[in-house]
């Protein structure tokens, strides 16, 4: 019965020491890499709180403003709603199915239209008021003024007429000379 020499024994102490170094190392290197990860997935779910909550927000004010846009038509939304509602009445009072198809699509067809006639004449609204005077000192005169301006660089910007035949070259004819110059 030999018990190892004391040299054995520092040694075998020192292989534990390092063997417990490396495991701590190891241990608070996953440890940093948990945290990290924790840090990357709670900054993602902030991201994406603040990016559905800055939406929400927004249809909010669109929903407040589409509100106070319909409350301006006042007395003309009761009218609108009763004759769309009287119409789709009249529609389903029809037996055949085949026909309430056609109705349907027929009415949908003019609803489309008088969407396209309400964005044109948003347009055209949109437009006049910024020929509108306004408190600034620039005046309707001005505005006229600048947009003559602008139309004027417009044509410039205009391709001019092709010239009669007699200058005019045909495509096969550049081509030729490109050829030449190759």
């Amino acid at each position: 019965m030999s018990k190892g020499t004391p040299e054995s024994s520092s040694s075998s102490s020192e292989n534990n020491q390092e063997s417990l170094s490396n495991r701590a190392r190891e241990t608070g290197q996953t440890l940093k890499e948990l945290v990290n990860s924790i840090g990357r997935k709670s900054k993602a779910v902030a991201e994406q709180t603040s990016a559905e909550l800055k939406e929400a927000a927004k249809d909010d004010k669109s929903s407040a403003k589409d509100a106070a846009d319909i409350q301006m038509l006042g007395s003309y939304i009761e009218s609108i709603i009763t004759i769309f509602e009287d119409t789709m009445d009249r529609i389903m009072e029809h037996p055949s199915y085949d026909e309430q198809h056609g109705m349907l699509v027929g009415f949908k067809k003019i609803l489309e239209e008088e969407v396209n006639v309400i964005d044109a004449r948003l347009s055209m609204a949109k437009r006049l008021k910024r020929l509108e005077p306004s408190h600034d000192s620039e005046t309707l005169k001005d505005k006229i003024e600048e947009r003559k301006r602008s139309n004027a660089m417009d044509t410039d910007l205009v391709n001019p007429p092709l010239p009669d035949r007699d200058e005019a070259r045909t495509m096969a004819e550049m081509v030729e000379d490109d050829r030449d110059k190759i």
